[in-house]
């Protein structure tokens, strides 16, 4: 009898899957149609105008727009400010209510407005959350525990993405980098399951045509290398820097105005004058990226449009307008990536170079490097344009740009966004995770006394203060008659006993640690947090802590 419910339950299970995916699918179609007609009837209507209408047009409908909508939805749906990636990922690790009906609503109809007043910015954050919304509610309706209503917050993310790129591979691979952190088996298959449901229907409504279908590019001389090395590192450099300067001007943003519609009325007039200057910086952006990919542009005119959409792009962002990051990445990437690719060709025409490979790369590079998801990137670039023969230059420009970006901007943009806007867990305290039963080791110990059985072991002094950590590949590798205090590094990160777990583990993110020794007032080791110690808090208090 109990198997028989089990097996009605995971068959149940599997279908609220499948049809969720499905109507995702639906709402993402929705949601893209929308955005190209607002686009027509708001900056579309501007752009068709000539001499001194047009530039009242194009400056006035941006920032009109963007007040309104702030106005709006300070009023109406106050939950639903903020960034959309950071909201999504706050929504599974701690509260689903950030993408409740209202943040649904709000985003479905707000967001089309705003890109198509012009904003220079994409659908695809926002598509997150309303389908992760739509998802969790879907589960919520149906009396699901509170753990799969959880659960269903990727799916919604990998449905979205899958559908609005028609790349499901990419929505399942994006889902488990950027919310939810890990592979785990279960969540796997819903967020599978979801993600080709919705590709299956964008598929019948819109024929499955690949978003940027590119020609094959090619490149035939090992001396591109270099060329592509060099392009990632730009990619690198950039999105660090974009990171890093929209966080900064964020700040002084509010330092100077507090109120939000005066900020994205501003916004919008500095993104309207940009886009007298270059009218391609405006909105999606998707018709110019797959220009550039079929080999179009010169050198000047991809410069132009790079360096024009990067700074819309940070006035945006920083300004609070309504959008994602998905699209404009691209077009960034790729109109980066356009250039150096039609510099090389013309600096060195015998080696033949193809501008289109240039592009193609760069795409990849500066969106890996923006959201720190390398493996997405890849697959995003390959889904997008079907053009499967730069995987290895495009692993090389990807792997370059993340490690650069990293340098520049420890935290990846949404992750910043997330301690920009306050979305920090704050009621797990380091003392009711940790492990308090630690294996400590004294700076005089001789290193053939020591075990060798964890990752790390805090290192004390004589009145038992932390004085560092000794790793076992140390301990391996150190002659045995060495002591500890010549092998022993000092803790990047050290937690507090009643400090929040999330903040420690936001600390471990920007160090790149996955562990830390905890002290007392008095800076005594009396515990351990370990990835174990952070998931079991997730056990228990039924939400993760440590997605990235």
């Amino acid at each position: 009898m109990l198997a028989r419910i089990r097996s009605f339950a995971r068959r149940f299970l599997i279908v609220t899957l499948i049809v969720t995916g499905a109507l995702c699918g639906v709402l993402a179609v929705l949601f893209h149609w929308c955005v190209e007609s607002a686009r027509e009837f708001l900056i579309g209507f501007a752009l068709e105008r000539d001499g001194t209408t047009r530039v009242i047009l194009m400056i006035a409908i941006p920032a009109v727009v963007f007040a309104l909508i702030a106005f709006a939805i300070r009023k109406l749906a106050p939950r639903a400010v903020g960034a959309n990636l950071a909201r999504v990922r706050m929504a599974y690790n701690e509260d689903p209510s950030l993408v409740g009906w209202r943040s649904v609503l709000a985003t479905f109809f707000a967001t089309p407005l705003s890109l198509g007043a012009g904003a220079p910015l994409g659908p695809e954050g926002p598509i997150t959350v309303i389908t992760s919304g739509f998802s969790a509610a879907v589960a919520r309706t149906l009396g699901l525990p509170r753990k799969l209503v959880r659960g269903m917050i990727p799916v919604g993310v990998a449905a979205g993405i899958g559908a609005i790129f028609n790349a499901p591979i990419t929505g399942v691979v994006f889902a488990l980098e950027e919310i939810v952190g890990t592979a785990e088996r279960g969540l796997l298959g819903g967020v599978l399951v979801g993600a080709v449901a919705a590709a299956v229907v964008e598929r019948m409504l819109l024929g499955g045509r690949a978003l940027l279908a590119a020609p094959t590019s090619t490149w035939n001389d090992s001396r591109e290398l270099i060329g592509f090395a060099l392009l990632g590192s730009l990619g690198g450099i950039v999105s660090g820097g974009a990171i890093a300067v929209t966080h900064r001007l964020k700040r002084a943003w509010i330092g100077v105005m507090p109120r939000a519609e005066l900020r994205v009325a501003l916004a919008g007039a500095l993104i309207g004058a940009g886009g007298l200057i270059e009218p391609r910086a405006l909105g999606v952006g998707y018709e110019s990226v797959s220009f550039w990919l079929h080999g179009g542009g010169t050198v000047e005119t991809t410069s132009i449009a790079f360096g024009v959409k990067v700074l819309l792009v940070v006035v945006a962002l920083s300004a609070g307008v309504l959008g994602g990051s998905f699209a404009p990445s691209l077009f960034i990437g790729t109109a980066l990536g356009a250039a150096v690719g039609h510099l090389a060709q013309s600096t060195f025409p015998a080696m033949g170079i193809d501008p289109k490979a240039y592009a193609i790369i760069g795409m990849g590079a500066f969106f890996a490097g923006l959201l720190r998801s390398p493996i997405a990137a890849v697959l995003i670039v390959i889904e997008v344009t079907r053009d499967y023969d730069l995987v290895l230059p495009l692993m090389l420009g990807v792997s370059l740009a993340v490690a650069i970006s990293r340098r520049i901007s420890k935290l990846s943009l949404v992750e910043q966004q997330m301690i920009d806007e306050g979305y920090v867990e704050t009621h797990v305290r380091v003392e009711d995770a940790m492990t308090r039963d630690v294996i400590v080791v004294r700076l005089d110990a001789m290193i053939a006394e020591l075990p060798s059985t964890h990752r790390f072991y805090p290192v004390v002094d004589d009145g038992g203060q932390l004085a560092g950590l000794v790793s076992r590949d140390a301990i391996e590798r150190a002659d045995p008659a060495a002591r500890v205090r010549d092998v022993m590094t000092p803790s990047p990160v050290i937690a507090g006993v009643r400090e929040a777990v999330a903040d420690v583990v936001a600390r471990m993110r920007i160090q790149g640690a996955d562990r830390c020794p905890v002290v007392d007032a008095a800076g005594r080791v009396v515990g351990f947090l370990s990835p174990a110690d952070i998931e079991r808090a997730h056990e228990e208090e039924d939400f993760s802590l440590f997605g990235s």
